[in-house]
């Protein structure tokens, strides 16, 4: 099931008084018809007013209901899990759900209001009585409205961030990359992608979630120099995790767990010899998340080999040896590219089984 960011296609969401504005300034503008001058003075007044009331009252709970209706429904049955674990983890789904909901109430007060002064319109006995009448409806419909600001600045929040999470496409593989901050996720994404991120030698640069595309060269035969074809896959350069408790990490780190948990079909893992106060907590980490995310193919790395002395390397291979229980550690520098390429080839043509077999089960999963 392709999926494109839905939050891309919402309008942008206005505050109280601008929303007010807008409405009551088509209405005022709009010309009404049975109100030329051959009809007695009151009566086209009163049509005037009552219509003013009725165009208000639609105007209103018609771009009310254009807010909610926009939305998508914040199930994973409509929309990616991904963005649904986003929702929750920012701004607080049963929050959305209520402040969406309040909109509808609003829309339903305003219904009621026009109803209780159309008659009240319709029976006034003079000009300025009737005049009177449908400020005092507008002014109340507004109230209604005013009293939605901070849930609409809200809304407009949560639209205005979660459109720029990146759209995703199920039917790709999507390769996340995970580790401690700065040891050079953004990087790699930057070697072999589109993407680009943002880098910075501080923890934390990437905060957000960054998606890029890669081409996945198919060989006919291991002894084939071309490729017959290209298979399409996303690349999602996610936060740095820090070694602690799921209750201790912040909305930055749980949206990296978010993106490995709703998006991974593979995960390369990048490993840090250069952060010596951190190596037992990087070696935590990778733990964590291969014991987390067993049926998920991991490609572990070690960064900046560049920056490594000869006896760095060599205390690196010892470490590697007394602490990860695997011999597939790839030791490289994030400025060779081609190689970074062809390690990401390979790593995907070695278990391109197992990672159909989680796209096939998360596409299920989404219906």
């Amino acid at each position: 099931m392709p999926s494109t960011n839905p939050f891309r296609s919402i309008i942008p969401i206005p505050r109280a008084n601008k929303l007010f504005l807008m409405a009551k300034n088509n209405v005022m503008k709009t010309s009404i018809r049975g109100t030329s001058e051959s009809v007695p003075l009151l009566r086209r007044i009163r049509r005037k007013e009552a219509t003013r009331i009725e165009l208000l009252s639609k105007e209103l709970r018609s771009r009310l209901f254009r807010i909610v209706e926009e939305f998508p429904r914040l199930e994973a049955e409509f929309i990616t899990s991904f963005y649904v674990e986003i929702l929750d983890i920012s701004f607080n789904l049963d929050k959305i759900r209520k402040t969406l909901g309040s909109f509808s109430g609003a829309a339903d007060v305003i219904w009621k209001i026009k109803r209780e002064h159309l008659g009240d319109v319709w029976h006034a006995n003079s000009v300025i009585e009737a005049k009177k009448l449908r400020r005092a409806a507008f002014g109340r419909m507004r109230s209604v409205i005013i009293k939605l600001d901070k849930r609409l600045e809200f809304i407009e929040t949560v639209r205005t961030r979660m459109r720029g999470m990146p759209g995703i496409d199920l039917d790709q593989p999507t390769i996340c990359i995970a580790g401690y901050p700065n040891v050079g996720k953004s990087s790699l994404v930057n070697a072999v992608t589109s993407a680009t991120p943002e880098i910075g030698a501080y923890p934390f640069t990437t905060k957000e979630v960054t998606l890029g595309h890669l081409k996945i060269p198919i060989y006919i035969s291991a002894n084939s120099k071309l490729p017959i074809s290209h298979i399409p896959a996303q690349i999602v350069d996610t936060p740095g995790i820090l070694d602690r408790s799921l209750e201790e990490r912040n909305e930055i780190e749980l949206r990296a767990i978010a993106a490995l948990k709703t998006l991974a079909t593979a995960i390369v893992f990048i490993f840090d010899f250069t952060q010596y106060e951190s190596l037992i907590s990087q070696k935590n980490l990778f733990n964590q998340i291969n014991q987390n995310f067993q049926e998920v193919p991991i490609l572990l790395i070690c960064s900046k080999a560049d920056l490594l002395t000869e006896s760095q390397k060599m205390e690196l291979q010892v470490f590697l040896k007394q602490n990860f229980p695997r011999d597939d550690i790839h030791i490289l520098s994030m400025n060779q590219k081609e190689g970074i390429k062809k390690l990401l080839f390979d790593f995907y043509e070695e278990n391109h089984s197992q990672i159909q077999k989680i796209m096939n089960i998360r596409k299920i999963g989404e219906v």
